[in-house]
């Protein structure tokens, strides 16, 4: 049995990219399990699936709309590289 692998990252803040130092932990197949900013004013998005952190002093509003831009940016990177197979 493989033990889960721990991870120090350095991310931006998804609103503004401020960064921030996280604690990531993964499990042996890659999966995110879980993270926790350690830098001071920031903290991870829940369930989101991979490391993504935003300061403490950004309303829930612009949080979710900076989530939904870099969800359609995600999305259409994902067309690109199927286009160019």
């Amino acid at each position: 049995m493989s033990e889960n692998k721990n991870a120090v990252e350095i991310h931006g803040c998804i609103v503004c990219a401020r960064l921030f130092n996280i604690l990531a932990v993964y499990a042996p197949n890659g999966k995110l399990v879980d993270c926790t900013v350690t830098s001071p004013g920031g903290h991870c998005l829940p369930n989101k699936g991979q490391v993504l952190a935003a300061c403490d002093t950004h309303t829930a509003e612009d949080i979710e709309a900076a989530h939904k831009r870099w969800q359609s940016r995600n999305e259409r990177e994902l067309a690109d590289e199927q286009e160019d197979e």
